[in-house]
């Protein structure tokens, strides 16, 4: 397939359940440290600030969520037609960052304060440098005993060495007694 049909049935074909998971916004520093997430799904009620386009350094509340396009409307954001009525500005949501979270759904509390993949991932290789440097130690600890066997073995050489020699002193005056 290609790749303008693929991207034409995951964006605008999209089910319900995907189309919705799309409408999602990078968090501002404060809460990524918080959550340990960069980004999360937009709902009513959250504070947002645009960062780009002509409504830039707009913030305030999310008033309505569009799935049709993947953008929202902010309170107050509001843009005056020729007879007088007043609509709404939708804003695409990859153009705002969220500053301040809806906290009333326990749900979605309950699922920003579970360890993403990324994290357990960091996790993971955590662990893997404790082990390394345990047997790192461990490799030390081997080189310590080898260096101590070593030296006994070398202790050991200069006994025979020493053994040797007695032998070759025993030797040495048995033939001259002989003589």
């Amino acid at each position: 397939m290609k790749p303008t049909k693929m991207r034409n049935k995951q964006i605008y074909r999209a089910l319900n359940q995907v189309a919705n998971k799309q409408i999602s916004a990078p968090l501002s520093k404060d809460l990524r440290k918080k959550y340990s997430r960069r980004s999360v799904r937009i709902m009513v009620d959250d504070t947002a600030k645009v960062i780009r386009g002509e409504y830039k350094g707009i913030t305030g509340k999310v008033s309505k969520i569009s799935t049709n396009n993947s953008s929202i409307a902010i309170e107050g954001n509001k843009k005056e037609k020729l007879k007088g009525d007043k609509i709404d500005i939708y804003i695409h949501s990859s153009n705002v960052i969220v500053t301040s979270l809806n906290t009333n759904d326990k749900w979605r509390i309950k699922i920003l304060e579970k360890k993403p993949k990324s994290k357990i991932k960091s996790m993971k290789a955590d662990v893997k440098k404790k082990d390394d440097s345990k047997s790192t130690a461990k490799k030390k600890d081997d080189s310590k005993s080898t260096a101590k066997k070593k030296d006994d073995s070398k202790s050991t050489a200069k006994k025979k060495d020493d053994s040797k020699s007695t032998a070759k002193k025993k030797d040495d005056s048995k033939k001259s007694e002989k003589k």
